[in-house]
């Protein structure tokens, strides 16, 4: 059984960074040093900043299956009419079960809940598998990016959207 838990304080935020520990390295391990890798985690996954992310607003969640985290997302308002999904990101044993459509599902569940008519994402450009997943959901490209994010590394990312309808 898939289930959903939002979190809302901050001391649920370490869950997260579990499984973040877990997934990043192997993840990105066939596309970024294990230096930016680092760096990364620290940047985006040290206990203050997701606390400050979660006092402004940005929705956590964790996803279980029969009672086990297997993942979690993060989205956010972006502007006026869309959300950003900043992450969604599944323990590999739980790839191929459809745990990932859940959460694509539940992210623009979020949005809608909220109004959005749009919903927006990054993804790394050798995230090949990641890059077919949000396709096969209806999301399509609308830019190439590449951002620096300090000590030399950037982000090179295509940039993905999906409008929303009323139900899907």
């Amino acid at each position: 059984m898939i289930e959903f838990q939002k979190i809302t304080e901050a001391e649920g935020l370490a869950s997260i960074r579990a499984i973040a520990d877990e997934i990043w390295p192997e993840t990105f391990a066939p596309i970024l040093s294990p230096e930016q890798i680092a760096y990364m985690m620290e940047m985006m996954y040290a206990p203050q900043v997701m606390a400050d992310e979660l006092a402004q607003g940005y929705t956590f969640e964790i996803v279980r299956i029969d009672g086990e985290d297997a993942g979690y997302l993060v989205c956010s308002p972006y502007h006026d009419d869309m959300m950003k999904i900043h992450k969604v990101y599944l323990r590999s044993r739980f790839h191929g079960r459809g745990v990932g459509q859940a959460m694509l599902e539940e992210a623009q569940r979020i949005a809608r809940s909220c109004g959005f008519k749009r919903v927006r994402l990054n993804v790394n450009k050798q995230n090949f598998r990641a890059i077919k997943a949000y396709e096969r959901n209806g999301f399509t490209t609308v830019e190439s990016v590449k951002n620096p994010i300090g000590n030399g590394f950037f982000m090179d990312d295509f940039v993905m959207e999906k409008r929303l309808g009323e139900k899907e």
